[in-house]
């Protein structure tokens, strides 16, 4: 429960808060949710008129966590239809752009000069934009800007044509302003900064996801079988198709290996709902593919399995820390990551894992066998308390609170 009477006090802008659903909804939320020294308020969107998902499972999370929410109603030409329309006009950075001047001017209307520091984070990096505007109008309000993923180097949109250099300069301007910009892993810093000068570096923080251990409850229910699980979305080239073909490979070698087990794909995979198409040539009930849950609900899938996998998109280096990683360390179990070179594997190697290439059909075979195999005959091993705690949010909080003494008391 948050102390209402602390004096110091921040101002979250996002456009990613629950009951919005997107990840960055629930990290955002985890991140800042044991703040001890300063009361931390949100200036949002209202979001229930758009065209996205929605999950209230946090919304008592919130409430105990968090000072008052303020939600900025939309245009009156934005609706579900006109929000997914949205979705076609590029470079501005993001259709929530359009969202703008509806935060800004709430951000006015509830004084957000008398913060003492606000955060715009991202994604969607719109939000930064509405930042940078409240500190040109308030010079000495103190601003960071925290960036999940990178802006305009982000290699899922940098190969659309026109992508990066129209993203550069707004980008370029938020990092120029803000007072302090934070990153979730160093290679993703290190990505964003070395094209700006060097000074600029000084005032970067890294700090990464976060997980709350009382969010997860675990279903004792009896399990016939040892159970695989993917939780979140396929996109682009993050998708599973090698991984199938893999599981393929090891089933014609030995058609008895997956007798125990199944692989449970909890989410969408964008632009292939007919998961059949892909896994005719596999068992029968050693895929399970199910609808996207709430958040917390998700959890109690994670917490319910015996081994997480992370499938990343087979690029040569991954600067992501991916949101659903977090969540697995959270759980305390087995992880095998198909991953390139980068983010992700660093992480791995620090809490202890299991890694395949995700390039490799016959690396991700033999990641996947040796899993299995290590299963059942229980030599398996989960992350340890000491090395998962590193990214707790009762730890990832108080970095933050840190950063934010820094800035504010100086």
């Amino acid at each position: 429960m948050i102390n209402k009477s602390l004096s110091k006090k921040i101002l979250l802008l996002t456009y990613a808060f629950p009951p919005l659903q997107a990840p960055e909804s629930f990290l955002s939320v985890k991140a800042l949710a044991k703040i001890q020294s300063y009361k931390v308020d949100i200036l949002t969107i209202d979001a229930s008129i758009i065209d996205y998902a929605r999950d209230e499972s946090l919304e008592n999370y919130v409430i105990n966590n968090f000072g008052k929410v303020f939600r900025a109603k939309p245009s009156r030409w934005i609706n579900k239809r006109s929000f997914k329309m949205l979705r076609y006009v590029s470079f501005f950075p993001d259709r929530f752009r359009f969202f703008n001047s509806q935060i800004y001017n709430k951000a006015l209307e509830i004084n957000v000069e008398s913060y003492d520091l606000i955060i715009s984070w991202s994604q969607w990096h719109s939000i930064h934009l509405v930042a940078s505007k409240i500190k040109k109008k308030y010079p000495s309000l103190q601003w960071v800007s925290h960036f999940s993923d990178p802006w305009s180097d982000n290699p899922f949109l940098s190969r659309f044509l026109g992508y990066k250099a129209s993203q550069f300069f707004f980008e370029k301007r938020v990092i120029k302003n803000s007072n302090a910009i934070n990153f979730t892993t160093n290679l993703s810093r290190d990505l964003v900064m070395s094209k700006y000068p060097l000074s600029w570096m000084n005032k970067t923080y890294v700090t990464p996801h976060s997980y709350d251990s009382s969010l997860y409850k675990k279903n004792n229910s009896k399990k016939t079988k040892y159970v695989i699980s993917y939780v979140g979305n396929f996109y682009g080239p993050r998708n599973p198709l090698t991984l199938l073909k893999s599981l393929s490979q090891i089933y014609q070698k030995d058609n008895d290996f997956f007798n125990e087990v199944v692989f449970r794909f909890i989410g969408k995979w964008f632009g292939n709902d007919d998961w059949n198409l892909k896994i005719n040539d596999l068992p029968e009930g050693l895929i399970e593919v199910k609808s996207p849950v709430t958040y917390v609900a998700s959890l109690a899938e994670i917490s319910n399995s015996d081994l997480l996998l992370v499938i990343d998109a087979p690029f040569t280096s991954s600067v992501f820390f991916p949101s659903k990683l977090v969540d697995y360390i959270g759980s305390g179990l087995p992880i095998l990551a198909i991953t390139p070179e980068g983010s992700c594997l660093n992480i791995l190697k620090n809490i202890g894992g299991l890694h395949a290439f995700p390039d490799s059909i016959d690396s991700i075979s033999d990641g996947i066998e040796y899993a299995i195999n290590s299963l059942k005959n229980k030599s398996i091993k989960s992350p340890t308390i000491k090395e998962k705690e590193r990214y707790s949010n009762e730890y990832v909080s108080k970095e933050f609170e840190i950063m934010f003494k820094q800035l504010t008391e100086t």
